[in-house]
This record gives C-alpha cells, structure tokens and sequence, in this order.
C-alpha cells in the first residue's frame, strides 16, 4: 500500500509538473510576439509575461475549480491574438499611437467579459448555434491557424534564408515534434505520458549543448506584484465594441469546442452536466475582465488541452489544479520567469504543433457525429475554403474600409465559424445523404 501510495504520489508530482510545463509553453510566445509588433522594451515584455503567467494560472484553477470543472488549461486565445496582431500592424500602417491601440484593446476586453457575464445566464440558449458541425469546423480552422504560426516559430520564418545556426534549429525544432510525435503515439506507459516534458527537456538541452539557448530577461528580484492596467486606463471604440459582440460568440465557442473536445478525450469517466457551460462563460467573463485590468491577451480555456491529455493521459483533476497553483505561484518571482524564458521560442513552437496533432482528428470526429449530407458537406466546404483562403490574404488587403470590417473580416477563424454558424441556422436540412 505504501510502495502504491509513493507510485501515486510521484504520478501526481510528475503530472502537475507536465501541466505546469504545458501552461508555460503555450504562455511564453504570446508576450514576445506581443512585445515586438507593439515595439515594447524588454522590461515591459517581461512584465507582460509576468501578468499573462498570472492570469492563465488563476484562470486555469478558477475554471477547474468552479467553472467547467475539466482539466483544460487556460491561456492565450488564438482569437484574441490575431485581433492584437491586425490591429497592431493597421496602427503600423496608419501611424496610429500604438499605446492607444493597447487600451483599445483593453476596452475590447473589458466589454467581451462583461458580455460574457451577462450571457451566462443563457448561456445554454446558445449552445444549439454550436452545431456538431460548427465545433468541427472551430476546431479545424483553430488547428490549422495555429499550425501554420507554430511550424513558422520553429523555423524562423522571416529572419531570413533557412541556412547556418537558423537551419540547424529548425532541425532540432522539427527532432523535437518527431519525438513528441513518437512517444505519444507508440510510447508506452511512463514515456507517452509525459512525451511533452520529455521532447522540451531534450530539445533545451539540445539547444543548451549547442550555446543556442534563448536570451534571459534579466530581473533578479524575488517578489513583484504583477503591474495593473500597464498599458493605461481603457480605451473604448465604437468599432472595437460593435466587433466584440462576433467575438464573444467565437469565445463561447472555444468554451464550448474545448469542454465537447475534453469530454470525448476523457472518454466516459465524466458526467454530463447541463450547467458546465453556463458556468466556464461565467467565469471566462471574470477572466477577461482580469485580462483587461491587468493587460494581456485575452485568456481562454485552451482547445489544444484535449490533444495534450490525449497525448499524455494526464486526464486526473488534481494534478492539473496544482500545476495551475504553480503557474500562479511563478508570477510573483520574476528571477524564476527570467530563468525560464530562456526556453529556446522553436522548441516551445515545435511541442505545441505535437500537441495540436489530436486536434484534427477531434474536429473531425465532431463533424462525423451527424450524418454527412449534401447540405453539411457543403457548409463545411464553404467554411473552410473561405476561412482558410483569408488566412493566406495579405494584411494590408482591408486597408481603407471601416474599421469594424477590418477587425472582423481580416481573421479568417472568425469569419469562418461564422459563415457555418449563419448557413446551419438559415439553410433547412436536405433528405439526400452522401454514400
């Protein structure tokens, strides 16, 4: 019993470390990507990481704890940073102040979580708008969005030829997603549980033997209280307002896609419960409004948690609370987040891509609930071809028109869940079913 209980603990131990690990990664690119289109210094990057480490662990146990209840980590939304990224690069190209756009963006999310509050009520009124087919789709345009970002960070896209130290990185970046990749699919027991904290362990070293390690943010105090609406007061616009309310529903959305995207990677161990969504919009609005006022990206339950528990199967609640504990715990000690952000970028990228592999064959097992007829083939045809098509578009293609439609339509994600929400609910059901 003993020697059980000691085999338990170290699981637990190792889990919460693997989930911790998880939190990380996904949350050290954003604030770097962030800090470079805003042109931000380096002490002002670091900061930004300190607060979205913050908010994504608090987030990620108020969730476990009292909203949807399931082991999805929360972080970063892909929604939220492609609206941080069109926005910055239009004050680029109007030269516009940047530091307005980032207390627009503030408002934004200041509004989006005030919204969610008053929703959640009836939140489950809109579940029916997140058809089967809409979730699929959500999570192909997600996985495919993100995909292409990830498989960039790993090889340097846009530094130049793929040649010297840069090829010999994205080498190492593309070594680590095979041994991901390996481990989660033929790995067994103790190595496809923690494939991911194996292949970052092995791809930091890697870096580290080769002195390629990432540049340390040099902060050596120990205690520091995270910086409240570092960016300004609020900033409210009309445009950003009339376009929160699209993304409020992509965020329900994404709620609803990572619990459905959870409950089938856990298989049967979890009861249905009526209220989990209502509660997750609930305590998402209390997210957003701590991302407001503590400036960061938007914070979100994360789709990519039901490829890292099927990768894993680290599906047991407990862990996952303590290393969303720990999270919390790292923000206060920016010496500790300095030490940490020396994880080389292509590393963390190529993990996440491992990460997302599930993910496809998610959306497509959601897809594949209903029965494939001529109307939902079609649905989905025109989804992703026009949500993917708007991905490949140039930035500058909206340059001109009002800004509300160049926050909406210049993010093919958005755009695509949209369409399939609108056709779903306006296009009756055909009889004729595809062999």
């Amino acid at each position: 019993m003993r020697k059980n209980a000691q085999i338990t603990g170290w699981n637990e131990t190792l889990g919460a470390m693997q989930w911790f690990v998880y939190l990380l990664v996904y949350s050290i690119p954003i604030p770097i990507v962030i800090g470079g289109l805003y042109h931000l210094p380096m002490d002002e990057i670091a900061s930004l990481m300190q607060r979205t480490f913050l908010i994504a662990g608090a987030s990620t146990v108020l969730q476990g704890l009292v909203g949807h209840r399931l082991p999805i980590a929360d972080g970063p939304a892909g929604i939220w940073l492609s609206v941080f990224v069109i926005l910055g690069d239009m004050a680029l190209r109007q030269g516009d102040d940047l530091s307005s756009t980032l207390r627009v963006l503030e408002g934004g999310m200041l509004v989006a979580g005030l919204v969610l509050f008053a929703v959640s009520g009836i939140a489950n009124r809109f579940a029916s708008w997140f058809t089967p087919l809409v979730t699929g789709s959500f999570l192909l345009l997600l996985s495919f969005q993100l995909g292409g970002v990830f498989i960039k960070g790993m090889l340097g896209a846009g530094g130049g030829p793929l040649i010297g130290d840069r090829a010999i990185a994205g080498l190492v970046a593309v070594g680590v997603f095979v041994l991901v990749f390996c481990l989660s699919t033929w790995g067994k027991s103790w190595w496809r549980s923690y494939a991911i904290l194996i292949g970052i362990l092995a791809g930091w070293l890697a870096f580290s033997s080769m002195g390629m390690g990432g540049a340390a943010i040099s902060d050596a105090s120990w205690f520091r209280l995270p910086q409240m609406f570092a960016w300004g007061p609020p900033q409210f616009d009309l445009g950003m307002t009339v376009a929160v309310l699209p993304l409020v529903l992509m965020l329900l959305s994404s709620t609803l896609a990572a619990t459905e995207s959870m409950e089938q990677a856990i298989g049967d161990s979890q009861k249905e419960d009526p209220k989990r969504f209502s509660r997750g919009a609930l305590a998402g609005g209390f997210t957003h409004l701590l991302s407001s006022v503590f400036s960061t990206v938007g914070i979100v339950p994360l789709g990519g948690s039901a490829g890292f528990v099927s990768v894993t199967g680290q599906s047991r609640l407990r862990p996952f609370l303590i290393g969303g504990l720990i999270m919390v715990c790292l923000s206060f000690i920016p010496v500790a987040i300095g030490l940490l952000t020396t994880l080389p970028a292509p590393v963390a990228y190529a993990v996440e891509l491992a990460a997302f592999v599930p993910m496809v064959g998610l959306g497509v097992r959601a897809i594949l609930r209903e029965a494939l007829t001529e109307r939902r083939l079609t649905i989905l045809g025109v989804t992703l071809l026009l949500g993917l098509s708007i991905m490949f578009l140039p930035s500058d293609m909206f340059q001109g028109l009002p800004t509300v439609v160049q926050y909406i339509a210049g993010n093919g994600l958005l755009v695509g869940v949209l369409i399939a929400m609108v056709l779903e609910k306006l296009w009756k059901e055909q009889k004729h079913f595809v062999a």
